[in-house]
């Protein structure tokens, strides 16, 4: 997978860093992707999901209550353990999924509207199809970290190192 981890300013703080992925050949990140194709159906939610990430990034950090595992049943693969939704409220319709490093570290996904009818991601093809995605992009990074492209700031509050991940590079 070619791609690009980029920070996501003003979200990312000094309580968190927030990130996002840009796959190669596109022009935005996954983020970006994600509140385009939604801002029209779900304005609110984008917007909660805004302050959300404010909050994050500047007040509390990413912490695990903000959050709904994704990666607890068979069908995810290992990599799957870093997969989380970002969870507001019950009723809300809009799922955005990251990648999370404990407290103080989110790499922003993509996702979409799940509906109340759907118990579980896999039931969804476009959510399915997200979640999915995001894992291999977890994959990936996991591995950049641990062949040490990435790496954790001496203070283990932000990424550093390598941020492209390009064949040719």
């Amino acid at each position: 997978m070619n791609y690009e981890i980029v920070e996501i300013e003003p979200y990312s703080g000094r309580k968190a860093r927030i990130y996002s992925i840009i796959p190669e050949g596109e022009g935005e990140t996954l983020f970006e992707i994600f509140v385009s194709e939604n801002v029209g159906g779900f304005k609110d939610e984008v917007k909660d999901i805004l302050k959300r990430l404010m909050q994050i990034g500047h007040s509390t950090g990413a912490r695990e209550s903000f959050f709904k595992h994704e990666g607890d049943n068979k069908f995810v693969r290992k990599y799957g353990k870093y997969v989380w939704a970002l969870y507001d409220e019950e009723e809300r319709k809009l799922r955005l999924y990251c990648i999370r490093f404990a407290n103080v570290a989110i790499i922003l996904g993509s996702g979409g509207y799940k509906d109340k009818s759907v118990i579980k991601w896999q039931e969804d093809k476009k959510l399915s199809e997200e979640v999915s995605r995001v894992m291999a992009y977890a994959e990936c990074i996991l591995k950049q970290i641990d062949a040490g492209d990435l790496y954790w700031s001496k203070d283990a509050a932000e990424l550093e190192g390598n941020f492209k991940n390009y064949d040719n590079e």
